[in-house]
């Protein structure tokens, strides 16, 4: 049961950190970074809010970049600490000095930029306590980590949006992408992992997860302008209207564990793991999804002050006509059976939402945005002050987990140059205590 327990152990810990590094993202933007992730520029703003289409660009607006290059000082860092890393030890695990916590903590937080704190990594502080017939493990420290609700990470994205438009229409065609993962430590589990709870005989201990993939294209027919007011103060509105197409998707739901028998050591098999899952695709190739759905949008410009609101992917239900559907079991050995085939199952796109509001005067702006993409909100509160060629920010943020991170920073600017530097403090790591990262990067004005 110990390779289990840990095994489970891990796939807690992993689930009690995704979230807010889902709720992050990753920023390429030192400027943004340093603002706590603010998003001033419209060209961000258009993601959530299709009013921000016919917004013009503020002429007292600066600092707002056509291009901006990361520089991946992390990367640099990350190979002179690991030369040769198909061999180092912690990233190995046929090695005794394997540590997963280390591993975790390298996906969590990508080496694109350069570490200045780095979060302390828990040690391998497991304690196990091991009778003739009991067992009983102590997670020390991290077992705070393991979450006692449903946890996971996911994502709604749309890599490309090419499109003309004439006179505030707008055809194009976005492509979308929508990927999620989601767990949830039964009970027996939970008490084992997280308060200490020697191994009971007789019981089965769970975890439930499910996870969902999918993509396509979607012809999309749009509109964005001013319904009242001047360039100086006005209203702007914008929609669009998706046809999507969904070109595969695969979704799985099941149960996997470990049962316990009349003896918690006894036998050839202390313990039996277990597992069933059903499973639901529509491969490349097959009838193509499809479904309607669309956005919503407002602007409002007055003088200094901005806002907006928009709202993404309403009534976003995906048809899948062409999908095969098989279950699996696995008890000592594995077997698996097709249920259905060509059969219509239907998912569905998440809401995602964005409020925002930015205060301009000279070289000071001000700012604030609200984000929920499906699995909670992040808040973001940040501004910038320009002094010559000298650039000053810094913000903080609310992630989905509730917890608060803070952002600083600033930047040189000559002519259509920039260089900036963003510092920002991060908690998506194995461990309650910050750490900070700081990014680079280089702006095309």
């Amino acid at each position: 049961m110990r390779t289990s327990v840990v095994g489970f152990a891990l796939v807690a810990l992993v689930g009690a950190c995704t979230a807010p590094a889902a709720a992050q993202g990753i920023v390429t933007d030192a400027r943004r970074i340093g603002m706590g992730g603010l998003v001033l520029q419209p060209s961000g703003l258009r993601r959530y809010n299709a009013a921000y289409r016919a917004v013009p660009a503020r002429k007292d607006a600066r600092g707002q970049p056509k291009i901006t290059i990361p520089i991946p000082l992390g990367i640099i860092q990350f190979f002179h600490d690991h030369p040769d890393i198909s061999n180092d030890p912690a990233f190995n695990p046929d090695s005794t000095g394997f540590n997963p916590v280390q591993v975790l903590n390298t996906i969590l937080n990508l080496p694109l930029y350069y570490e200045v704190k780095k979060a302390p990594t828990p040690t391998n502080d497991v304690v196990f306590g091991i009778g003739k017939d009991s067992l009983r493990v102590n997670l020390g420290d991290a077992a705070k980590l393991v979450p006692e609700d449903e946890f996971g990470i996911s994502g709604s994205s749309r890599p490309l949006d090419p499109g003309i438009s004439i006179k505030g229409v707008r055809v194009s065609v976005t492509g979308w992408l929508h990927d999620a993962v989601e767990f949830q430590l039964g009970d027996k589990l939970l008490d084992f992992l997280r308060d200490s709870v020697p191994a009971q005989h007789n019981t089965r201990y769970t975890v439930l997860g499910n996870g969902i993939v999918e993509g396509g294209f979607a012809p999309s027919l749009g509109y964005a302008g001013r319904v009242w007011g001047d360039t100086a103060r006005g209203l702007y509105v914008g929609g669009a209207l998706h046809y999507y197409l969904g070109v595969a998707y695969y979704r799985t739901d099941g149960e996997a564990g470990d049962s316990t028998g009349d003896v918690i050591f006894g036998g050839a098999n202390p313990v039996t793991p277990d597992a069933r899952t059903f499973t639901q695709y529509s491969k490349p190739g097959n009838t193509m999804g499809h479904g309607v759905g669309g956005d919503v949008g407002v602007a409002w410009m007055s003088g200094p002050i901005e806002l907006g609101v928009g709202v993404n992917d309403i009534g976003a239900t995906i048809t899948w006509p062409d999908t095969r559907q098989d279950s699996a079991y696995y008890h000592d050995s594995s077997y698996s059976r097709p249920v259905g085939n060509h059969v219509e199952t239907k998912t569905k796109l998440p809401v995602s939402y964005m409020a925002n509001v930015a205060y301009t005067v000279g070289n000071t702006t001000l700012g604030a945005d609200v984000l929920n993409t499906g699995r909670g909100a992040t808040v973001h509160v940040g501004g910038e002050q320009r002094l010559g060629v000298l650039a000053l920010r810094g913000g903080i943020a609310r992630d989905q987990r509730k917890r608060i991170e803070f952002g600083w920073g600033g930047g040189l600017r000559f002519g259509p140059l920039g260089l900036d530097v963003g510092f920002w403090t991060h908690t998506n790591s194995l461990s309650n205590q910050r750490g900070i990262t700081m990014a680079t990067s280089l702006s095309i004005y």
